[in-house]
């Protein structure tokens, strides 16, 4: 591990591997470490017709409750629910909530994982607290959500 400043907070410059995924057009990504497992999603139709897309609703996954979080809708161009995909993806994470849920994101697509430094994130023009930063990926511009933030 390198020494330095980073510009996530950790004082370092970290190899960490970040998982992307797709909402709408725009790519993301999160820590792979935080994340559990990646499904498909059958039957989505509960989940956008809920009315708050940050509690979209709850699944069961291999015995385990799933807390939803509706991204396309939390995270696009509207509220309302977005034109959905055929086969969207639900990342789960290791967090849970107060209720012992396990929280999920439901999202357009699911990449491979990637190994990223930490000193390459840039801070976005916009100012929000669901994330870390921007930075590249090969060649594609990738923001990094920050999940503990969404999740509360």
């Amino acid at each position: 591990m390198e020494s330095g400043s980073s510009r996530d907070g950790t004082g370092t410059d970290e190899r960490v591997t970040v998982v992307t995924f797709d909402l709408e057009e725009k790519r993301y990504c999160v820590r792979a470490e935080s994340v559990v497992s990646v499904l498909g999603v059958a039957g989505d139709a509960s989940f956008g017709d809920a009315t708050d897309p940050w509690d979209a609703g709850t699944t069961t996954v291999a015995g385990e409750r799933v807390r939803v979080v509706d991204l396309p809708r939390a995270f696009g161009t509207s509220f309302r629910t977005a034109t959905r995909v055929d086969d969207p993806r639900l990342l789960v994470f290791s967090a849970t909530d107060d209720d012992g849920r396990h929280y999920g994101w439901l999202v357009d697509d699911v990449d491979v994982t990637r190994p990223v430094r930490t000193a390459s994130l840039e801070p976005l023009n916009a100012n929000t607290t669901h994330v870390k930063g921007r930075l590249e990926i090969g060649d594609e511009a990738v923001v990094w959500l920050d999940e503990r933030a969404i999740h509360g």
